[in-house]
């Protein structure tokens, strides 16, 4: 089955799914993403107060990302926008806190035939996550989680933030148009993004193949989203033939 480009999935779309590849327990699990549609995949775990789920061992890395309510893990009590990362050959026990803990698990779909050392675990709370306030002077903030700096792992996840605004007229539009050299999955954490004319909710997953085209802006309320990939960024490429890096 060929992969898909660009992949849009709002929250009604996701499936009931058994638990991701190398996880185990009682939690409700919803498939945003999956293997056989796209080189990442991304799900939700559900966990209510006192359930567990174990990450691992697998032979690739997961990186966990606290959506919602509150979790425990490697006795770091973990609020909501915390994040994790199980490296290859190790694993790790995630409680839930709250009467709703909602996981955001992503992974490469395949082991990648250079992948790292593994065997650590990775646990950022929120509190801890280097973030800058002022990226842009229009307000956009951002979030590093993972930066695939490390040794023995190369997952990338950050996350930012857009203030609010009315839809772009085209030629704002064609400005920001822009690929990646990466497959990469964005999640809308909170707020509504625009893609074209069409406003998707919180909850939205959005899976974007390596060099594919294309634009967003914010809802009229703003947005946060996280944004994963399987190793380090290159260069932006944008449709008018700037780079960025």
């Amino acid at each position: 089955m060929a992969k898909a480009k660009i992949l849009v999935v709002p929250p009604e779309k996701t499936e009931a799914n058994a638990m991701p590849a190398g996880c185990s327990g009682p939690g409700n699990v919803r498939a945003y993403v999956q293997a056989e549609k796209f080189p990442l995949r991304c799900h939700e775990i559900r966990l209510a107060a006192g359930e567990d789920v174990t990450v691992g061992p697998v032979d690739g890395e997961s990186i966990g990302y606290i959506w919602h309510g509150d979790a425990m893990a490697g006795g770091h009590r973990l609020p909501g926008g915390s994040s994790f990362v199980v490296e290859r050959g190790e694993q790790l026990v995630i409680s839930g806190e709250s009467d709703r803990c909602d996981i955001l698990l992503f992974a490469a779909s395949e082991t990648p035939q250079t992948a790292r050392a593994g065997g650590h675990v990775h646990i950022l709370p929120s509190a801890s996550v280097p973030r800058n306030n002022a990226l842009t002077p229009s307000g956009v903030s951002g979030g590093m989680h993972a930066d695939s700096q490390c040794p023995t792992c190369s997952v990338w996840l950050h996350e930012n933030g857009f203030p609010g605004m009315q839809a772009a007229t085209p030629e704002e539009q064609s400005v920001a148009v822009h690929s990646h050299s990466e497959d990469e999955i964005i999640f809308v954490v909170s707020g509504e993004i625009r893609l074209g004319r069409k406003l998707y909710p919180e909850g939205t997953a959005i899976a974007i193949a390596a060099d594919t085209l294309y634009s967003f802006t914010a809802g009229p309320e703003g947005m946060r989203f996280i944004n994963f990939r399987a190793g380090l960024p290159a260069d932006i490429h944008f449709a008018n033939g700037n780079t960025m890096n």
